[in-house]
């Protein structure tokens, strides 16, 4: 099949496909002219989209969101799209571009195959700066994933302070529980993330009263702490 142009449908496709990823925004610009539909997916379910947003081509992922790509289309294997791509990245200007261009208020918080969210993404990989944008944006804190993990769990295990801090400046929950009755607490004392624990602790001052923290096996964080051997994290549960 020839469009107008007279280029083939699949060559054109591949063309664009090849120009976002490289970030030959001037050549995509050209190719899109030739194309009905801009969401042809490669081997793997990626757009042209997904693509130039896992690269962090914000001048592509301009020129495409302009001609009517599709912010929301998932790919084949993870089904992310192209906002979960520029989040897994660090890409925050792309971010901001897709999120910004979102038909529904509720694209921030769309869910992967294991229910993860870009917010969870980011915060998994240490990027503050997309982690605020789509804190702004009104991202939940609170979204689980299939294991029941929010993103505090994450950064909990990941130990990026200045993620938990942005996340608890937002009301995440660090008595939140994923499915094995873990805590983001649990999570940070058994990886000896002091920094984090200490941001944890700090934020169940403001509870009243503090329940014991017990997973399903009926571990509380300083089990883990002494069960890992992470001396100093068992240290700030020791009283005074």
């Amino acid at each position: 099949m020839y469009f107008c142009s007279g280029v083939p449908m699949d060559l054109a496709c591949d063309c664009v496909s090849i120009q976002a990823y490289h970030g030959h925004h001037h050549a995509m610009e050209v190719l899109v002219q030739s194309l009905l539909d801009l969401d042809v997916r490669n081997s793997q379910g990626s757009t042209p989209l997904d693509l130039a947003a896992f690269k962090g081509h914000v001048e592509c992922v301009d020129v495409l969101i302009n001609q009517g790509a599709s912010i929301l289309v998932k790919d084949f294997t993870l089904k992310r799209t192209p906002i979960h791509a520029a989040a897994t990245n660090g890409h925050s200007e792309c971010l901001r571009l897709l999120i910004g261009n979102a038909d529904l208020h509720s694209a921030v918080d769309v869910q992967d195959g294991n229910g993860q969210t870009p917010l969870m993404l980011s915060v998994l990989s240490g990027h503050t700066d997309c982690v605020y944008s789509l804190l702004n944006k009104g991202a939940s804190v609170e979204a689980k994933d299939k294991w029941g993990r929010t993103a505090l769990h994450r950064g909990a295990v990941t130990g990026h302070e200045e993620c938990v801090e942005a996340l608890l400046q937002h009301s995440a929950s660090f008595l939140v529980r994923d499915c094995k009755g873990r805590t983001p607490v649990h999570l940070a004392a058994a990886s000896g993330h002091i920094g984090v624990l200490g941001g944890l602790l700090h934020a169940a001052q403001s509870v009243e009263t503090l329940p014991v923290i017990t997973d399903n096996q009926g571990y509380t964080p300083l089990h883990w702490a002494c069960y890992n051997g992470t001396y100093w994290t068992g240290a700030l549960f020791s009283p005074p």
